[in-house]
């Protein structure tokens, strides 16, 4: 049970680095790091990354969605909704979440581009994330 934890950590902290040191200034994390460290500081810092930890394009932009997937999945999938006598498990809601996000952007409600490397990474980790440590009793 633990280690399921440990991943789940591991995996937001990844794709927090990916946001923190790849992705643009504009979203709410780099803000908030803005606002801790100051323009300068976090500029030296995300310069001197950059200069050492090189990603490819899926790297930056598909895996930070696909560690949230796989971290979702791994907190969700023991838990189902009751309806009356009906249960509804919880463990579709990453995948549709993913669909959803591309769905949006497809249709330029959201900003960001629709790409199929996203769903493709969402759905291979959203099933590493179903075939990992198989729940017992839902709740």
């Amino acid at each position: 049970m633990k280690l399921k934890y440990f991943i789940i950590t591991l995996a937001l902290l990844l794709s927090l680095f990916v946001y923190l040191f790849y992705r643009t200034e504009q979203t709410v994390v780099n803000w908030m790091a803005i606002q801790i460290v100051g323009w300068e500081p976090f500029h030296q810092i995300r310069t001197w990354v950059n200069d050492r930890v090189i990603l490819s394009g899926f790297q930056m932009y598909s895996l930070p969605e696909a560690l949230w997937i796989l971290s979702i999945t791994l907190l969700s999938k023991r838990y189902v909704i009751r309806f009356n006598e009906k249960e509804v498990p919880l463990w579709f809601l990453p995948i549709m979440m993913a669909f959803g996000f591309e769905f949006f952007q497809w249709m330029q409600w959201s900003p960001g581009h629709a790409d199929f490397n996203d769903l493709w990474g969402a759905m291979l980790f959203w099933a590493f994330g179903m075939l990992v440590f198989p729940e017992r009793e839902p709740k």
